[in-house]
């Protein structure tokens, strides 16, 4: 049990650091923003490559702060339906709803693999004027994906304990 405790421990750990540190990457976008509004409304010379930039930067923001997210219960839940219900009966509907989303998940990792793998074979270049490589880029969203779905999996694993242990107790009571 304490191996599953320490691995837990680790895909928390892994999902808060990413989440952290790709926080720090909103004042760099914040810098670029102004920097680009001032150019162009200012000067009248807007910048080639603040748009790519800024998406890249948005883009990292958002896949590794998923995981925190699901780590700190952040997302949009139905609480209001499933509150009155026992605790046995809402650990199965979040073992339910964990199965189906880690099933997605798997899909989307397997997927951004592959179109991660192709990006890094071609040099993939993002089709705009600065035209900056987008395979950096698609191997982060694989790797965030990835720990998204590892914390998934921590989750149902936890939640699935918590049901089998509840049934033990009930069985015993």
């Amino acid at each position: 049990m304490f191996a599953i405790r320490r691995m837990f421990q680790v895909i928390d750990a892994l999902n808060r650091y990413a989440s952290n540190a790709v926080s720090l990457l909103f004042f760099p976008m914040t810098i670029i923003a102004v920097y680009e509004v001032t150019m162009r409304y200012v000067f009248n010379r807007p910048t080639t490559w603040a748009w790519d930039v800024n998406v890249q930067l948005f883009a990292l923001i958002v896949v590794f702060g998923a995981g925190n997210t699901l780590l700190q219960k952040g997302h949009v839940i139905m609480d209001i339906l499933v509150s009155h219900l026992s605790k046995k009966a809402q650990l199965i509907i979040n073992i339910a709803v964990y199965i189906v989303f880690i099933s997605t998940l798997g899909i989307v990792a397997w997927q951004t693999s592959i179109f991660a793998q192709r990006s890094i074979l071609v040099r993939e270049r993002a089709s705009t004027l600065l035209s900056p490589p987008v395979y950096p880029l698609k191997i982060a969203i694989f790797i965030g994906v990835t720990f998204l779905w590892l914390l998934a999996v921590r989750l149902f694993l936890t939640d699935l304990l918590a049901f089998l242990d509840l049934d033990k107790k009930g069985e015993a009571e």
